[in-house]
């Protein structure tokens, strides 16, 4: 038996003799039988040291130990289940220097419970491998760096992109109130002469009508004194032009003339409450009164077809903003919530001063189909509508959001399909110091 693992052991050293890969025979007990001169450049030790430890039965682990022999020798792993084992990049530390090395360690059994072990030094590669590792993560950091300077960037621009579209948005909605105020100051101009003619001439047509009347009544009281046949004709005429019908309806039709012109006159006064500016200045605005003005004029969009409820809670104070800006928002949720109810629908309007803040709250909520989630979050975006091409510019919330915005306020919108629309206003009755405004002292 002896002279067999003799031979194995012998046949083993000439194979491994000039390899430049390491290798070790270990008897059972880990004890070197035999290295080679590659074996002996991994350990670090002298040719006559190391021949020394071997003939005093050193164990390998105590010549040129690995990270693994004591807790997981390869060698015993493959001595016990009888087949070759290998683990790479196994760290050891080379005696003479000191130098951390990185080996591939091959285990393969032998006959008589012998064990060769094989070393392949792999130190460079695997430090080209981690430089080249490390060149990988700092390319990789320098990527994340660039991608999160690229999204930081993207959001600026995005940001920018939507700073313009709101400051497009404002002038246009500047350049239309302006051009609202001059139209409408025009149309007061054209429908306050023939309007104040109307309504100052109508009492004296009422005179005139009840001074005619009455000269027909004495006519009548004294017919007696009339010969026959003039009496007659007189009779017939009346009976002919329906004289009392004649003297009923004229009446009527005195008082149908002056509540038009009443009526007139006071959609010229709403429509220039409604257009109002005020030169560019804040001023005290009761907001009950302005809704009110709103309602009247689209009127037409409400008649014969919506309800509308008001719910204003008593002594609302009364809001220092841009009368007419805050009326343009008034006027955009109102109109939105009568178009999109089909056929008859009711709207809920309610003011109401914010208990806990210095706000004062207007909600606007409708009977309409309601908003889809997905249209509801980009409702308040510039230029964004349902409507369609033509009948919307998709401003108008855009521009109330604005408005709103610059009166440090806030505006929402709560719906879901099929449910209506809550839309809901609340303005600080004093604008914030931080507030985009133009301040001056309201006078009462």
């Amino acid at each position: 038996m002896k002279e067999a693992a003799g031979e194995v052991l012998e046949q083993i050293r000439t194979l491994l003799e000039s390899s430049v890969d390491g290798a070790v025979v270990l008897d059972g007990e880990r004890r070197i039988l035999y290295y080679n001169p590659a074996y002996q450049a991994a350990s670090g030790m002298r040719g006559r040291q190391l021949a020394q430890a071997a003939a005093e039965g050193k164990h390998c682990y105590e010549v040129f130990p690995l990270e693994i022999c004591e807790t997981n020798c390869l060698g015993c792993q493959a001595r016990d289940t009888g087949r070759s084992l290998r683990v790479d990049e196994i760290r050891a530390r080379r005696g003479s220097d000191g130098e951390e090395l990185t080996l591939i360690v091959s285990a393969v059994p032998l006959p008589g419970g012998m064990i060769v072990e094989t070393y392949r030094d792999v130190t460079a590669d695997v430090r080209i491998q981690r430089k080249y590792r490390a060149l990988l993560d700092l390319e990789r950091r320098a990527k994340e760096i660039l991608e999160e300077a690229v999204r930081d960037k993207t959001a600026e621009l995005r940001a920018a992109n939507e700073e313009i579209k709101r400051t497009q948005a404002q002038l246009i909605h500047q350049e239309k109130m302006s051009s609202l105020g001059r139209l409408v100051a025009g149309i007061a101009h054209e429908l306050n002469n023939p309007i104040n003619f109307v309504y100052g001439n109508v009492d004296f047509l009422g005179r005139y009508m009840d001074d005619l009347l009455a000269l027909v009544d004495m006519y009548d009281k004294s017919s007696e004194k009339l010969n026959p046949e003039l009496r007659a004709q007189l009779n017939a005429k009346k009976q002919e032009i329906e004289f009392d019908f004649l003297v009923e309806d004229s009446r009527k039709l005195i008082r149908s003339i002056r509540a038009g012109a009443e009526r007139t006159a006071g959609i010229v006064r709403d429509l220039k409450a409604f257009s109002r500016t005020g030169g560019g200045e804040v001023s005290e605005v009761d907001l009950v009164m302005g809704i009110e003005t709103t309602l009247n004029l689209i009127t037409p969009l409400l008649k014969n077809r919506i309800t509308v409820h008001r719910d204003y809670q008593a002594g609302v104070p009364k809001v220092v903003c841009h009368a007419g800006h805050v009326n343009q928002v008034f006027m955009n949720i109102l109109t939105n919530a009568a178009q999109a109810i089909t056929g008859e629908g009711q709207i809920w309007v309610k003011v109401a001063k914010d208990s806990e803040r210095d706000l004062v709250r207007v909600s606007v909520r409708d009977t309409g189909p309601g908003i889809a989630p997905d249209i509801l979050e980009k409702i308040f975006d510039p230029f964004f509508t349902t409507k369609e091409v033509g009948e919307g510019t998709g401003l108008g919330l855009a521009i109330s959001e604005s408005i709103i915005r610059a009166h440090g306020g806030s505006i929402s919108c709560e719906s879901a399909p099929g449910k209506g629309a809550e839309f809901i206003v609340a303005l600080p009755v004093r604008p914030s110091p931080g507030a985009a405004l133009t301040r001056r002292e309201a006078t009462s």
